[in-house]
């Protein structure tokens, strides 16, 4: 491959040559977690390799302009794409994100409905006054606390009362632990992966009896994101009694999974105390730092999926069936791109954000695969990272190293632990 096509950022016509890896590289995948693409496309000069996973030929993309190909609507599936323990893990059969053509395109106008403008703003007023009340409580705690576990807490009340969702607190705090569970594990094999989706059950058995139970008894309110839900037509018909369940869990795990961010953006608060006097006492700070911790945050190191019909990329073809993995790890650290990528500096976002951040997909957010619920995060993570920043804490001594093979990776070897002041 040609040395001008590697060094040219972001030109969708430079031809590209995938290097071809041989062997079966799922040992190696699993020894070195986020870093395995990364390690290839620089020893290899590149930003395409094929290998084997699992058995499997693969191609490894990476870059701003492969996300924005992969996430391009009816490119590719995510049906076969993943492996069954996180699919199970996180979405399961029949979900959104499992769908293509008009049916994905149907089912995901709720999330594009629910997750519109009006309804974020009443999401971060909650996300907030469940922050308040939850640290007013945990300042005269004598013992450390985890950032990820409580924020995951906080996410799941907040979330459960913009959904219209009534539960006691024993409810919230098990549902919490569910839905923490559920995405620890989902990058796994073995336990943790086989806790994760044991739980999953558990909160879907929840799910549904509480669809039903709605559907029977009907409701106070008719506008919340849950009756949206529940209201959804498909060809006339309303969401069996699962997929209504499923999909609910797709509006609730992913909320709370912004945990993961929070604890990332505990760590870099600690390590980085200019930083946070900066986002403490000026709002204009607050986006670009929000943003370097969506950039720097490992959460899952790739995306994959199946072509659907002959594809063609930059001199590349994928035929049907092909399977593909979109590196975001690895694109979020192409020095190419991002000046000292390993560096955590929130003012490269300054004066303008800046191209390539895809940390939840690239392209149209209504046809594609991008997630609809990226604006949804990117204000909880601020109304977050804001409280954080302003609220007195230091961090008790503990192991502050990110482990890159653990996945998903946690905000120091045991998570970010703080001790709140008096």
């Amino acid at each position: 491959m040609s040395s001008t096509s590697f060094d040219t950022i972001g030109d969708a016509s430079a031809p590209l040559e995938a290097t071809e890896i041989s062997g079966d590289q799922s040992h190696r995948f699993l020894m070195e977690g986020y870093e395995f693409g990364r390690h290839r496309f620089e020893k290899h000069r590149t930003d395409a390799f094929r290998t084997r996973l699992l058995g499997r030929p693969v191609t490894f993309l990476r870059g701003a302009g492969a996300a924005e190909f992969f996430y391009g609507a009816d490119r590719f599936t995510r049906v076969g794409a993943m492996p069954r323990s996180v699919l199970h893990s996180l979405q399961d059969e029949g979900s959104v994100q499992t769908l293509d053509f008009d049916p994905h395109r149907r089912r995901r106008a709720i999330f594009l409905d629910v997750l519109g403008e009006t309804r974020r703003e009443a999401l971060t007023s909650l996300v907030s006054e469940e922050w308040e009340l939850r640290w007013r409580s945990l300042r005269e705690s004598a013992e450390p606390l985890s950032l990820i576990q409580t924020s995951g807490q906080v996410l799941t009340d907040t979330a459960l009362r913009w959904l219209g969702i009534e539960c006691t607190p024993e409810e919230r705090r098990r549902l919490a632990a569910e839905f923490l569970a559920m995405i620890d594990g989902a990058g796994s094999f073995g336990p943790r992966n086989w806790h994760g989706r044991l739980l999953r059950l558990r909160t879907e058995r929840w799910a549904r009896e509480l669809v039903r139970f709605r559907r029977t008894n009907g409701s106070e309110t008719t506008d919340s994101p849950f009756d949206r839900i529940l209201q959804h037509r498909e060809e006339g018909t309303p969401l069996d009694e699962r997929t209504a369940a499923i999909e609910l869990l797709n509006l609730l795990r992913p909320t709370v999974a912004v945990s993961r961010f929070v604890g990332f953006a505990g760590l870099a608060l600690h390590l980085h105390p200019s930083w946070r006097e900066r986002v403490a006492s000026d709002d204009r700070w607050l986006l670009p730092f929000t943003e370097e911790v969506r950039r720097t945050a490992p959460f899952f190191p790739a995306i994959g999926g199946r072509a659907i019909g002959t594809q063609y990329w930059r001199g590349l073809t994928f035929a049907p069936g092909d399977w593909v993995m979109v590196d975001l790890f690895a694109t979020h650290r192409d020095a190419r791109r991002w000046n000292d990528p390993d560096r955590f500096d929130p003012g490269r976002f300054v004066p303008h954000p800046v191209e390539g951040l895809v940390p939840q997909g690239a392209g149209s957010m209504t046809d594609g695969h991008r997630c609809p619920g990226e604006p949804a995060t990117i204000d909880l993570l601020a109304v977050l990272v804001r409280a954080l920043a302003r609220a007195e804490w230091t961090a008790p001594s503990q192991d502050l190293r990110v482990d890159l093979r653990r996945l998903p990776a946690l905000p120091g070897r045991h998570g970010m632990l703080i001790q709140p002041s008096a």
